[in-house]
């Protein structure tokens, strides 16, 4: 299977925008290797299957030979690590996004990652590999460039547009309550004046790959095809700086905590039998 390295040019437009499309970033042979195990994977789902305008599946890929050779391999570490300026890349968690033929998003769904996830820092970023050709019909990615520069975060939201909250069960006591000065209102609409705030639509052909930081805004209007399905394997990664950390009050996805006989401290590196890591020392 074949990674390619990223080039400078892309690294330096991930860090100016927040996001680069990546062309031909895995061969045909990998994109059919990859499909054929997500399809298991969406055959018989694991315990983080979320179902509704479109199907995801997250936090199962280290136990797929097929899909942890990917996620592990050296030079996927290697462009992370480069990407994000950090001397580590290390696997935070993977994720696969199906959306059937006509599962539109009537939303949009704009959102921020980090928020959702319980790590902070600047060097957080994903992969996300298209496995299919993937259109502006067909659930293209839309992104807020140079989002990634601000420190305003917006509120984590279901499909429906409506706040979401967690479970974080004996771990919720050490959450910290951003409620009042981390977020506050839903995402604007951004798609409705794509013009003003300079969005971006990426469309991909199978192999194809877009390069995102954690804080920069993005969006899918979902699949308006009638006979295009859009599958998609995302894997992200956390840098020198990333931070553990809880926040009280909103949705905080309990699939992504260590195991729960590992010590999880807020403010302690990301360290975790779950979050092996892939490139530096």
């Amino acid at each position: 299977m074949t990674v390619r390295h990223i080039t400078d040019s892309e690294v330096e437009t991930y860090r100016q925008q927040g996001v680069v499309q990546l062309r031909n970033f895995v061969d045909w042979a990998q994109v059919e290797a990859l499909t054929a195990a997500l399809d298991t994977q969406i055959a018989e789902p694991g315990p983080w299957l979320l179902t509704g305008s479109h199907h995801s599946d997250r936090c199962f890929g280290l136990d797929v030979p097929t899909l942890c050779s990917y996620l592990l391999d050296p030079k996927l570490g290697a462009n992370a690590a480069k990407a994000m300026d950090s001397t580590t890349a290390r696997f935070f968690f993977d994720h696969m996004f199906l959306f059937e033929p006509a599962s539109p998003i009537p939303a949009h769904y704009w959102h921020q990652d980090l928020p959702y996830w319980p790590v902070e820092g600047n060097q957080i970023v994903s992969i996300w590999l298209s496995l299919t050709n993937c259109t502006t019909e067909s659930a293209a990615l839309k992104f807020v460039p140079r989002s990634h520069t601000t420190d305003k975060f917006y509120r984590p939201q279901g499909f429906d547009g409506e706040a979401i909250e967690g479970d974080l069960g004996a771990r919720a006591v050490l959450a910290v309550d951003v409620r009042e000065s981390f977020l506050g209102e839903g995402p604007p609409a951004f798609h409705e004046d794509p013009e003003r705030h300079g969005v971006v639509e990426y469309c991909f052909e199978a192999g194809d790959a877009v390069m995102f930081h954690a804080r920069t805004l993005h969006s899918s209007g979902g699949n308006h095809s009638p006979d295009s399905r859009r599958l998609a394997y995302s894997v992200r990664f956390v840098g020198d700086d990333a931070r553990m950390t809880l926040r009280k009050g909103v949705f905080q996805d309990p699939a992504l905590l260590p195991d729960i006989d590992e010590l999880f401290e807020v403010g302690a590196p990301m360290i975790s039998r779950r979050w092996p890591l892939v490139h530096g020392a």
